[in-house]
């Protein structure tokens, strides 16, 4: 079984394949603002690295989010769009969940994982995970919070890791003692296609007319009247 996976959800943009019994492929580019000029090229380079045609993929998975409102509109279109072109199933993966088993990939020892990311105005998206044998499972949902919201969450006597993309931000407000890791090194498209294949087995797949992003947050248009 190959699967499609495509991370938007922050400044970069990856796109990745699982293949069963090979291993997986991805690759990223960590630049703003070229989601919408690159992904469907970068799609054509794993597909090709791969040794495969995009008519061979079993399913196509996507980053869901939360995370950019432009990146993850991005990604999701272009997923539909290969999943009614090509006749392919869709499957939604929760991008921290996708992060943060990046993060447990890199970091094995970690057995709490906190991914943080900036919602603009003073809010957060946090998700936690922690790790048992290996195993990773959700404390919680992803949800908005503050940054004395965050703090409370990492005093555990565990081995903590911090996947934020404000590192410096993160690491001056933090007593507790965590590694800290930007979260664009934990942002694959392979990882997305691995979990995707996770539902694609258990036969949890999207209606792709219906699937939209998960935002957490309404998207606020800023004009030159309101910032002036």
């Amino acid at each position: 079984m190959t699967i499609l996976g495509l991370e938007t959800s922050t400044p970069v943009c990856s796109v990745g394949l699982f293949r069963d019994g090979n291993p997986g492929l991805e690759q990223s580019l960590r630049e703003s603002h070229i989601h919408s000029e690159k992904l469907l090229t970068l799609v054509q380079d794993v597909v090709r690295s791969g040794g495969i045609t995009v008519d061979q993929l079993d399913a196509i998975a996507v980053s869901i989010g939360p995370g950019s409102f432009t990146g993850l509109r991005i990604g999701l279109s272009t997923a539909k769009g290969l999943s009614y072109a090509l006749d392919k199933p869709l499957v939604a993966v929760s991008t921290f969940e996708a992060i943060a088993e990046a993060g447990r990939q890199r970091h094995q020892s970690s057995e709490l994982i906190t991914v943080v990311i900036d919602a603009k105005k003073d809010e957060w998206y946090v998700g936690q995970f922690q790790v048992v044998n290996g195993r990773m499972t959700e404390t919680g949902p992803v949800g908005v919070r503050s940054l004395d919201d965050v703090m409370l969450l990492l005093r555990a006597d565990r081995p903590s890791l911090v996947l934020t993309d404000n590192v410096e931000g993160i690491r001056r407000s933090i007593d507790a003692h965590v590694v800290i890791e930007d979260v664009r090194f934990c942002c694959r498209g392979d990882v997305v296609a691995s979990l995707g294949h996770a539902k694609v087995l258990k036969q949890e797949f999207s209606d792709a007319s219906a699937l939209e992003p998960m935002y957490l947050k309404d998207f606020v248009v800023r004009t030159a009247a309101s910032v002036s």
